[in-house]
């Protein structure tokens, strides 16, 4: 596959677009990144950051106050149910005479108090406290006949319920941290004492820390999370300033490029106009005195006058066309093209002209059937102006060779002409607009061959190999689905 070393040419409609825009563009970026810019960006990440940090905080202390009161519900509707049972019987089996004594060994309340040994592991006791703070009965034997001190809780729970104290060193708690729910016996309105259940307080502890274990991993990965947004946003702001600054710096050098190229093309834009309306100025000069009588004409000077009249107007309207073509064009009817059967369309429009010159056009195409994806009629009119321009390089008894062969994944389309080498700078230079060195019409015929080509998809380029002679190649690729035999 032949190489194609593109150099850095003028892009025709598209350069008059992309400066457009970005004129556009910069009056909405700013010249620097300033520090209100970085913090008006950071503010609302570190907000978000704090309220997650408040946000597992509260959910910390929530799971505390959430796992006691859970707990201490479960105990107090435990203890109630119990202490409920144990006055009905009482009241069934009272006796008036000592009767915390006498109801100890009653077989129905070792029955029932057998009941109360069989707690859960994480209920400490069960106890039953007399009128005196004297502890009758207690799920360690030992605990019996034992007096509550003075000041045996430490505190009421009151976020739990008014029947619940915490007790960190009792009788009742074997020495040991808990809960209490304390819950009154009587007997036929009459208070006999109260009936009390235990919640270890360090297995509750013990489980709290696992849930706010748990709780804590699930708010680190969200903090994680945070801090990875967080980093992305400090390192996409670093990216998006020195971007801005490379853009911007880009920008004002590109505007300047637009702007010299804008000045080339209204210069020789203003060239190619001039000289038609100086020959007709002096056309209609000429017309003028010969119909005021001052000269005498004969009439096929006058007709030569008139038709020279309408040649300069026909160039400044082809002039015209080709420029709205070359700085806004339209999008074509797109299709699947046969390069092969243009190329023979366009040599058979030439043909006239190439054989009153005495020009030798050599041809070698592929088959046909292996279409591109253009307009037809850029495609005709590219062909068009390039054989146009290759008939004035040649000259009379020139030659011309046209190639169209597969190369790569593409359609390659080669011009030789026979006519004088072009320079290093006339090949940087050919398709920029009225730089062509041969007279080819408007001065827009090979810009807007790149122009075309480029929008397709392809590439043009030129280059010279041998002593005398140019070539132009024209790629454009192949379309994905062909139809069979193409579409002209």
């Amino acid at each position: 596959m032949t190489a194609w070393p593109w150099p850095r040419q003028w892009h025709g409609a598209r350069s008059l677009r992309r400066a457009s825009h970005a004129m556009r563009l910069s009056k909405w970026i700013p010249s620097a990144w300033t520090p209100w810019a970085y913090a008006l960006v950071c503010a609302p990440l570190a907000l978000l950051l704090i309220e997650f940090l408040r946000g597992a905080v509260h959910d910390m202390q929530r799971v505390q106050v959430d796992t006691l009161r859970s707990e201490v519900r479960q105990l107090q509707s435990h203890a109630l149910e119990r202490a409920m049972g144990l006055n009905l019987l009482i009241e069934a089996h009272i006796a008036q005479d000592e009767p915390w004594k006498a109801i100890r060994d009653e077989p129905w309340f070792k029955s029932f108090w057998s009941g109360s040994k069989s707690v859960s592991p994480h209920q400490l006791y069960a106890a039953i406290v007399d009128e005196s703070g004297t502890i009758v009965m207690h799920t360690d034997t030992q605990r019996i006949g034992h007096r509550l001190e003075r000041g045996w809780y430490e505190r009421q729970v009151s976020e739990v319920g008014s029947n619940v104290v915490e007790i960190k060193k009792s009788t009742l708690s074997e020495e040991q941290p808990s809960f209490d729910v304390t819950v009154p016996l009587d007997a036929s309105g009459e208070w006999l004492g109260d009936y009390h259940e235990g919640l270890n307080r360090r297995w509750l502890d013990a489980r709290v820390a696992a849930l706010r274990r748990g709780v804590l991993t699930h708010w680190l990965w969200v903090l994680l999370v945070i801090g990875a947004v967080d980093a992305g946003a400090a390192g996409g702001l670093i990216f998006l300033a020195k971007t801005q600054r490379r853009l911007w710096q880009g920008l004002r050098g590109g505007t300047r490029q637009r702007a010299r190229e804008l000045a080339q093309l209204g210069s020789g834009l203003a060239h190619e106009i001039r000289n038609p309306l100086h020959a007709l100025r002096i056309n209609l000069h000429t017309l003028k005195r010969a119909v005021g009588g001052r000269s005498s004409l004969p009439e096929d000077q006058l007709v030569a006058t008139i038709e020279e009249s309408n040649a300069a107007i026909d160039r400044l309207d082809a002039l015209m066309r080709d420029l709205l073509q070359f700085s806004d064009p339209s999008a074509g009817q797109i299709a699947e093209v046969d390069v092969v059967h243009e190329v023979q369309t366009t040599l058979g429009l030439l043909a006239e002209d190439f054989r009153r010159e005495q020009i030798e056009v050599r041809t070698r195409l592929c088959p046909q059937g292996t279409p591109v994806v253009i307009d037809a009629l850029r495609l005709r009119q590219s062909m068009l102006n390039l054989l146009t321009f290759a008939q004035h390089r040649a000259g009379k008894n020139g030659k011309i060779d046209v190639t169209v062969q597969r190369v790569g994944d593409g359609l390659e389309i080669t011009v030789e002409d026979s006519g004088p080498k072009l320079t290093e700078e006339q090949r940087a230079r050919v398709f920029e607009p009225f730089q062509a060195p041969a007279e080819t019409g408007s001065g827009l015929g090979l810009a807007l061959i790149q122009l075309y080509v480029e929008e397709a998809g392809g590439k043009a380029r030129w280059d010279d190999d041998g002593a005398t002679g140019s070539r132009c190649r024209l790629w454009l690729p192949l379309a994905e689905h062909p139809t069979k035999g193409g579409q002209s």
